[in-house]
């Protein structure tokens, strides 16, 4: 089929042909070849309600459901997740009412991938362990293998490490068994961050490796940026500065190209805070309100949280002591009340590192002791080292 890269050319040659128009492949088409820009993404809108108005959409359940199901995953990509959620449901109702049950079972799994960046955790289990049943009736291992590492993802966010690395374990072999090479280096690279948690970052450098290898490979771009990105904060844990920077530039490099405005975000943070470990405070409110301006557009309350905590700690260089410790607190009330144990911990343990140095002793040492529990609940062995010297430190 020819490119249709000018969708409003298309749209004034449609009445020529009307309903004989393929209209499923020249979307599929505009929507992934190249991937969607949100300027293309405008342009395919328009055209759907031209198709609309012309009668050559509705009716026709397989070719409605084939088209609902690749615009929703475009909004996805582009994290516009209302538009997402709403388009994976209406898919998921034609999917039914056509007895379509591989697009209903994947349809539960995207629902369920949306829910879960809303941090709507229980919402979210239920649709992928919904998911994960309908592609064990059907013996599907490729669509098993997907969803277990959607439900992976939901434990790690919650801090559950063990149920999440039996999740990523499970799909890998799920996905090596199918030949998903996609879902394989997905695996790989949540194992490797799990690692990293855990303060084994020989073997997380060695998984994240591998996993840019195999997405370049495969093309996968958006595992491509996660992993530079994964691999850039592995070197940052190892205090390898100039590698992590230059994962992270190559990784924003990828997710800036292909609008992964998420993964633009979560890295615009990674490099603030490897520019506070050099001393370079001056970017970092640059860095961070990019990345916040993203996370307010999403509705990533813990991107925010993580944002205000990076904010704190260069307000913290300055000894602008009230300012950060605001934002310490706006930004541990958030991972409280989202549920994010990770970002607790660490919310405490800067908070404590800021006490120590207004010489507030006994402040301090709550705020580490409630830090390292944290730590403690989710096996994060180098944070747990530096925050128990930090507690000897305080001495008696």
């Amino acid at each position: 089929m020819a490119e249709h890269n000018n969708i409003d050319a298309l749209i004034s040659g449609l009445a020529e042909f009307q309903k004989g128009v393929r209209v499923e492949e020249v979307l599929e088409e505009a929507l992934a070849d190249p991937q969607p820009t949100q300027e293309r993404l405008n342009q395919i809108e328009k055209a759907l309600e031209t198709f609309k108005d012309l009668g050559v959409l509705g009716g026709d359940d397989s070719r409605d459901l084939h088209l609902t199901v690749t615009l929703g995953r475009a909004y996805e990509r582009l994290s516009h997740l209302e538009k997402a959620h709403e388009t994976y449901t209406g898919a998921l109702s034609l999917a039914e009412r056509s007895g379509d049950t591989e697009c209903w079972a994947d349809m539960l799994s995207r629902i369920g991938r949306v829910l879960a960046r809303w941090n709507r955790w229980d919402e979210a289990a239920d649709f992928l362990n919904r998911s994960q049943a309908a592609f064990q009736e059907m013996e599907d291992k490729k669509g098993q293998g997907r969803v277990a590492l959607r439900r992976g993802v939901v434990f790690s966010r919650q801090g559950d490490y063990a149920c999440a690395t039996e999740a990523y374990e499970e799909g890998l072999a799920l996905a090596e068994g199918a030949d998903d090479r996609r879902t394989v280096a997905a695996a790989r690279s949540n194992l490797a961050t799990l690692a990293s948690i855990r303060g084994d970052l020989d073997e997380a450098t060695t998984q994240l490796k591998s996993c840019v290898e195999m997405c370049e490979e495969i093309e996968d771009y958006q595992g491509l940026a996660g992993a530079h990105h994964n691999l850039g904060r592995t070197y940052a844990e190892k205090k390898d500065w100039g590698a992590a920077m230059d994962a992270l530039e190559q990784g924003f490099e990828v997710a800036q190209k292909h609008d992964y405005l998420e993964t633009m975000a979560n890295i615009h943070l990674s490099m603030a805070d490897v520019l506070l470990e050099l001393g370079n405070s001056l970017m970092v409110p640059f860095c961070c309100a990019r990345a916040l301006d993203i996370y307010k557009k999403l509705g990533n309350h813990l991107g925010e949280a993580n944002t205000y905590r990076l904010l704190a700690k260069s307000f913290v260089i300055r000894k602008e002591w009230g300012t950060a410790e605001s934002l310490f607190r706006d930004g541990l009330k958030l991972n409280e009340e989202y549920g994010d144990p990770l970002g607790v911990a660490e919310s405490l343990r800067d908070l404590g590192k800021m006490q120590v140095a207004q010489k507030h002793r006994q402040d301090a040492r709550a705020s580490l002791e409630a830090s390292l529990a944290e730590f403690r609940k989710l096996g994060a062995e180098t944070d747990i080292a530096e925050v128990e010297n930090l507690i000897s430190e305080l001495g008696e």
